[in-house]
């Protein structure tokens, strides 16, 4: 729900100020907890700072521009709001996940009449593709969250939860989600170091077991995976460029084109659009293809926009938690590691989606990012507090 959405973000940065005014007299123990949070701080401001060189390099200045980087750069007062959420709280999330779940896949069937409809491309307030990616990282957190201690029921309703969320990306059929189920596979493999070689296959496994249950229950999904292979096909021999993956194809390459005539600057969100109907112009891509709202790929997206500086600003915003999430895999305290291992799921799938699509392009994503970001740090460095039989938040 996009103005919730929003009300929920400003609402934390607006609490992440009053927390920082409240106690600033006091020696902040996140401070002293988790140092490297600083070098995130920074990193999180990036993105913003890409539009900023853009702007001073090409001579023209719009507020626009900041909408979404600005609420990346938000994380730091988001961060300070979280961190005097309780305990108790933070327990609550997983039940918060399952409704998640269950109303997703209630609005999904909605929209697709139970999965019998063709991809619609939008569930009514936001494009499908993001609905299912954040669908997939709401049930990857439950299927973590199943090695902390919990009672039967929960477990049971955790599991029923995880397959509604594997449920919308069927019904939705996004290609762009399932495209994380190897990748998500791959990093249990090598978070779960416990596990036989046995069970280390048959994860590696599980993704292409999945698929291929959704071909047997359903024509759409089959025709989906199928059509990839034409679609490629097509667009090697040039009969039809238009397809779903020839449109993609088309546009990377278009975005990288950008990017080389303007690798210092970019040409900025306004420029976007008339430089790609140049390229149409100029027999490099579709007419069709020049009106699409963004590069179908995060990276070449952001490089096309604000040119190396979004590039560095985006490689950074993903690898840099990412590494510092890595880092907490081996902790003694399983909630740090579950907490840790959620963080590399949500960097991770962001990534991955991101080939496919532009996470940041949506404005509620940036927010979901940021969040969740939050959320996971602030509960790592709690359980580390509490392990170490120091006050949560004192």
């Amino acid at each position: 729900m996009p103005n919730l959405s929003n009300a929920s973000l400003f609402l934390l940065v607006l609490l992440g100020i009053v927390t920082l005014f409240v106690y600033r007299h006091q020696t902040p123990e996140w401070h002293a907890q988790l140092p490297s949070m600083k070098v995130l701080f920074v990193v999180m401001a990036l993105p913003a700072l890409a539009v900023l060189i853009h702007q001073v390099g090409v001579g023209h200045f719009t507020f626009r521009d900041y909408d979404r980087p600005l609420r990346l750069a938000f994380f730091v007062m988001v961060f300070l709001a979280v961190w005097r959420v309780t305990d108790t709280a933070l327990d609550w999330l997983p039940w918060a996940w399952m409704l998640a779940c269950i109303l997703c896949f209630a609005k999904a069937w909605m929209i697709t009449d139970g999965g019998s409809l063709p991809n619609s491309g939008s569930l009514g307030f936001m494009a499908g593709i993001a609905f299912s990616n954040a669908a997939m990282l709401i049930g990857t957190w439950l299927l973590l969250s199943l090695q902390l201690p919990m009672s039967t029921l929960q477990r049971c309703l955790r599991i029923v939860a995880i397959v509604l969320a594997l449920g919308v990306t069927f019904m939705v059929k996004t290609r762009g989600t399932w495209l994380v189920l190897p990748f998500y596979a791959v990093f249990l493999i090598l978070y779960l170091k416990q596990l036989s070689m046995m069970r280390k296959m048959l994860i590696l496994l599980l993704p292409l077991v999945l698929v291929g249950v959704a071909m047997l229950s359903s024509d759409m999904v089959k025709h989906r995976i199928y059509d990839i292979g034409d679609d490629i096909h097509a667009y090697s021999d040039r009969s039809d460029r238009e397809t779903s993956v020839g449109q993609r194809l088309q546009i990377w390459l278009g975005s990288w084109q950008l990017y080389r005539e303007h690798p210092g600057f970019g040409v900025g969100r306004e420029g976007f659009k008339p430089e790609l109907h140049r390229l149409a112009d100029k027999g490099e891509i579709s007419n069709a293809v020049a009106e699409l709202p963004h590069s179908h790929n995060g990276m070449l997206f952001q490089m096309a926009l604000w040119g190396t500086g979004g590039l560095v600003a985006w490689v950074l915003t993903y690898l840099v938690p990412l590494v510092m999430f890595w880092r907490e895999l081996g902790h003694a305290d399983v909630k740090v590691r579950t907490y840790a291992a959620m963080g590399v799921a949500l960097c991770l799938g962001y990534w991955v989606f991101d080939f496919t699509d532009v996470m940041f392009f949506w404005v509620i994503l940036n927010g979901f990012y940021t969040i969740n970001l939050a959320i996971f740090f602030c509960a790592i460095g709690r359980c580390k507090r509490a392990s170490a039989g120091l006050p949560a938040n004192a």
